[in-house]
Formats: C-alpha cells, sequence, structure tokens
C-alpha cells in the first residue's frame, strides 16, 4: 500500500507547490511581515510593478510599435482626399451663410470657384501639413510612455485578469506537469524503496 501511495503523494505535492507558486506570481498584493522570520513578503508582480511597466513599455516602443510605423502604414492618398472634401464642405457651409444677398447664379458661381480653389489648395499643401503634423506627432507621442501609464494604471486584480486570461491554460499546464513530476518522484522512490527493502 506505500509503495501505491508514494506516487500519489507525489503528484499531489507536485500539482500543490505548483498551484501555490503560480498564485505567489500575484499575491499577496501587499507586503506580509512573516511571523517567524524577519522577512516581508510579497507576489512578484505587485513587488516589481514598476519595473515590469517600465520594461514593457520599452519592448512595446523600441520593438514592438512606433509613432514611425504609424506614419508610414498611413494611406496618403485616402487621406488626402478626405481633407480635401473636408475642406471642400466647410467652405460650402460657409457661402451658403455669408453669399446669402447675392444672386443665385452669381452666389453659386462664387460659391463654386470658391469652395473648388479651397479643396484644391487643400490638396496641393496637404503633403507638407502631414508631414508637419507628422513631425509634430513624433515629438510630442512617447509610446514608452503610454504603455507604462497604462499599466501602472491597472489595478493589480485587474492586472492579475489579464494575464490569467493570456496564459491561463499555459499555466494550468504548469500545475498538471508539477503533478506529473511528482508522481514520476514519487515513483522512482517506490521503486527504490521496494528494491532495497
Amino acid at each position: 500500500m506505500g509503495y501505491i501511495l508514494l506516487p500519489i503523494i507525489g503528484a499531489l505535492i507536485g500539482w500543490i507547490t505548483n498551484y501555490i507558486a503560480i498564485r505567489l506570481l500575484f499575491r499577496p498584493y501587499v507586503p506580509v511581515r512573516l511571523w517567524l522570520v524577519p522577512a516581508t513578503f510579497q507576489g512578484l508582480i505587485p513587488k516589481r510593478r514598476l519595473q515590469i511597466a517600465e520594461s514593457v513599455g520599452r519592448v512595446v516602443a523600441e520593438k514592438l510599435f512606433s509613432v514611425e510605423e504609424l506614419t508610414a502604414n498611413v494611406d496618403m492618398l485616402k487621406l488626402q482626399a478626405e481633407a480635401a472634401k473636408a475642406a471642400r464642405e466647410a467652405a460650402e457651409r460657409w457661402c451658403d451663410k455669408k453669399m446669402g444677398l447675392l444672386p443665385g447664379s452669381l452666389r453659386d458661381f462664387c460659391s463654386s470657384y470658391l469652395c473648388e480653389a479651397v479643396s484644391n489648395e487643400v490638396a496641393a499643401q496637404f503633403p507638407k501639413m502631414t508631414e508637419r503634423f507628422f513631425l509634430q506627432m513624433r515629438e510630442q507621442i512617447d509610446i514608452q510612455n503610454i504603455v507604462e501609464s497604462k499599466l501602472n494604471a491597472l489595478s493589480l486584480e485587474d492586472m492579475e485578469e489579464v494575464v490569467l486570461a493570456v496564459a491561463r491554460r499555459e499555466l494550468r499546464q504548469i500545475e498538471w506537469l508539477g503533478g506529473v513530476l511528482g508522481f514520476i518522484i514519487g515513483l522512482v522512490q517506490a521503486l527504490i524503496a521496494y528494491y532495497l527493502v
């Protein structure tokens, strides 16, 4: 009976150990002073939260996403057409308000000419405007800081939920792997005990 219990107990110990180790990544959220040992204990992620947020922000900014990539992936012709269209609509609204006293045909001619001129000028100036806009965007947007701030703004419970939502399956596999390894170690112990006794 003892030989059968060794692998079962080993599996149970391996599974429980890994289960607790995974939970200790997040908990306790706040430092806890251990009663018998003169040390405090806190979950890895709560303890290193600021460093983790900084590292993730840096990796996202340097390796995954940049303002340069964002601007490189913009469809400039589509944006240029949208800007010209918006300028034309704004000019039409302005003409409707300001040219109401002119006779109908003169009003239509002036309005049409002005709207076309504004639309064409915006389309012609659009590449220069976007170049300046993207230059300002590159100078003002700090992706690392944005990511870091967002991560630091998450509560520890939300952060734990995000990690578990992404890696729940893998973490469960780690728990079960602990059980399997514990079972194998218990089986080896049982075999050693059987042949030595």
